[in-house]
């Protein structure tokens, strides 16, 4: 019978276990952070109230009816497996977006592979809204101001 004198050593192993949780937590809350952050930018720009972005869902929902997709795709990206639906329509959301910003198509594919990148590159530079150059207008529902084309000037 082997008796371990030593109790301390679940003690530890339980000590290290919290410790990763919470490196993992505060990785995860920092990544969330930048992604809701630069989320926030792209939302000013396109006159729509910042604060919606550090809603973990409804920026999901605001973002795809930005893009033209129906925002209630978004409650999808809870669901295991069928989250899949809510990606395919979020890339659809950013490549008409990205057009809104005269960005070109290939855009997408940033977004895709690098989606903090893409809404950095969005959300940062010196690109304004222009909605009426994506093909697809916005759903309306959530405050987002309507398309209008530029002006032209009476000759």
């Amino acid at each position: 019978m082997n008796y371990d004198p030593n109790p301390a050593g679940p003690l530890v192993a339980v000590i290290f276990i919290l410790f990763i949780g919470f490196v993992y937590v505060l990785v995860f809350a920092g990544i969330y952070a930048l992604y809701a952050w630069l989320l926030s930018r792209v939302f000013r720009k396109a006159d729509i109230p910042a604060w919606k972005a550090w809603v973990p869902v409804y920026n999901f929902w605001v973002f795809l009816e930005l893009g033209g997709q129906p925002g209630w795709l978004a409650i999808l990206s809870v669901v295991p497996g069928a989250s899949i639906v809510t990606t395919v329509f979020m890339c659809i959301a950013a490549y008409n977006v990205g057009l809104a910003f005269a960005k070109e198509g290939a855009w997408v594919v940033m977004f895709i592979f690098l989606p903090w990148l893409w809404l950095g590159f969005v959300g940062l530079d010196s690109s304004r809204w222009e909605p009426w150059r994506s093909p697809v207008p916005p759903v309306y529902g959530a405050n987002i101001p309507p398309r209008m084309p530029p002006s032209s000037p009476g000759y």
